[in-house]
């Protein structure tokens, strides 16, 4: 029995992690995006702290869209490139300065992950709902896609996917 013990200790050990909750995920990733005050597509430096929460998708999307950005600023220097501004990852320009997940719905290796959220830099404070798309990819969950929800003029309609996806192709986002 003494010589089990480590060889069961070893295998204990082995076993992967418990995947992070979905709304853990979620609430994580918006953390660190608010925190980071990027605007427009993600910097590389960004981009490389949130390779673990975003699928392989959603994340060469945004490489794709700063590659563009920066073209665009290479090329001419004195106009504003394209996905320099605006908060990708919301329904408003702006961004959130908070975000509460309100609601996780289920399926087999997807998550629909509801949340609210704020922006205080408003008089009065403008709340809406976006819906964040997390999936099981490589042994973990990720976030895939956000479904805007803003109702007001000018709020991000669809979903980011779809959006990089046809400004990418030239469609305008």
């Amino acid at each position: 029995m003494h010589r089990l013990l480590p060889l069961l200790a070893l295998l204990a050990a082995c076993r992967p992690a418990p995947a992070e909750a979905p709304d853990a995920l979620v609430s994580r990733f918006y953390g660190a995006v608010i925190a980071s005050r990027e605007t427009g597509a993600p910097t590389a430096a960004a981009l490389a702290a949130w390779r673990p929460m975003l699928s392989d998708t959603l994340r060469s999307l945004l490489e794709a869209a700063r590659a563009h950005r920066d073209a665009d600023a290479a090329r001419a220097p004195d106009e504003k490139p394209a996905f320099a501004e605006g908060d990708l990852f919301s329904s408003l320009f702006e961004g959130p300065t908070s975000v509460t997940v309100t609601a996780v719905d289920s399926a087999p290796g997807a998550w629909r992950v509801t949340v609210l959220m704020r922006y205080a830099g408003a008089t009065p404070e403008a709340e809406w709902t976006d819906t964040v798309q997390v999936i099981e990819q490589h042994g973990r969950r990720v976030i895939d896609d956000v479904a805007y929800g803003g109702t007001w003029d000018f709020a991000s309609q669809g979903r980011l996917r779809r959006a990089l996806a046809s400004a990418l192709a030239g469609g305008g986002m």
